[in-house]
């Protein structure tokens, strides 16, 4: 006679991954999922903020990070990005914006695609954004996703956080990731929608939303830094003040997650792609050392 084996239940609580936007910086997601998929432990959900929203969907879809992180490097070596992702990460540089008139405008060159942003409202328009995402994910619906997934993003028009858990796939991806004045807004259902990161840097209420675990949110935005002074320019002092408030809106947030890994970016650019692998290894670096937090959280 056989005995009868008692089937084990997994006790492990789930949890609910909060992406943060961060552009360059948000390729650290990818060493964070790596790790988190190096332990076993799977995420009931993701929610995503630009980059943190095309990096969840790209996993929510894969449910590999391997292979997120492959697609990133073949779409960095491909001819799509040789003819407008060197553009457009560059124009997405906000250090730019701090720099003496002079060197700005000898950095700038050919100043046409910065003139473009003053006449129409944003340099590229989304299109080109959405042949990016979808060069790294397909178009899908949320629905045929291995993983719950939610992206965030911003209307405009009544200035309330979207958040997309229906419908298709890539509109969702390209609002949560339409950054203002470089890519121009995207219209859904009379919505005016741009990068989720104007409401929520970390999407740590999206993720609540699921009520699918405790969140925990990976954050790559920069740290407050000191400063010494201003030189007297005013779109310094513009950008310092909006920095200040979104440095203190994310610290609110995430006091909701339970665990909030935050990897050491330095002052890296949002536009800086050049340094993917050294990105992905932090990531991969600050999951680590939140390992025990996490398997302390949900039981494992």
């Amino acid at each position: 006679m056989f005995r009868k084996i008692k089937k084990v239940k997994d006790k492990k609580r789930p949890f609910v991954l909060a992406l943060g936007g961060g552009g360059a910086r948000g390729l650290a997601h990818i060493g964070v999922l790596k790790e988190l998929e190096r332990e076993k432990l799977i995420p009931s959900a993701i929610a995503g903020t630009s980059m943190g929203a095309v990096v969840g969907a790209m996993y929510a879809y894969y449910q590999d990070a391997l292979e997120v992180e492959d697609l990133f490097k073949k779409f960095f070596g491909s001819q799509f990005h040789e003819k407008f992702g060197k553009q457009f990460f560059l124009l997405s540089d906000e250090s730019m914006l701090l720099e003496k008139p002079g060197k700005l405008a000898q950095r700038l060159g050919k100043g046409v695609m910065y003139l473009k942003a003053v006449s129409t409202g944003s340099v590229f328009k989304h299109k080109v954004l959405e042949e990016t995402i979808s060069f790294l994910v397909p178009d899908v619906s949320f629905d045929q996703l291995r993983i719950p997934f939610a992206c965030v993003a911003a209307n405009l028009l009544s200035g309330e956080e979207v958040v997309f858990k229906s419908g298709r796939l890539i509109p969702a991806l390209v609002a949560s990731s339409a950054i203002p004045g470089i890519v121009d807004p995207v219209s859904i259902d009379g919505m005016l929608l741009v990068d989720g990161s104007a409401t929520s840097i970390v999407p740590v209420n999206a993720a609540l939303g699921f009520e699918r675990g405790e969140v925990v949110a990976v954050d790559v935005s920069m740290d407050l830094k000191c400063t010494n002074g201003f030189r007297g320019n005013a779109i310094e002092v513009a950008v310092r003040a909006s920095e200040l408030t979104n440095y203190y809106l994310n610290e609110m947030r995430l006091r909701k997650a339970s665990v909030v890994i935050h990897p050491r970016l330095g002052r890296t650019s949002w536009s800086n792609f050049g340094h993917m692998d050294e990105i992905v290894l932090l990531g991969e670096k600050a999951a680590k050392k939140k390992i025990p937090e996490i398997v302390q959280l949900i039981g494992a």
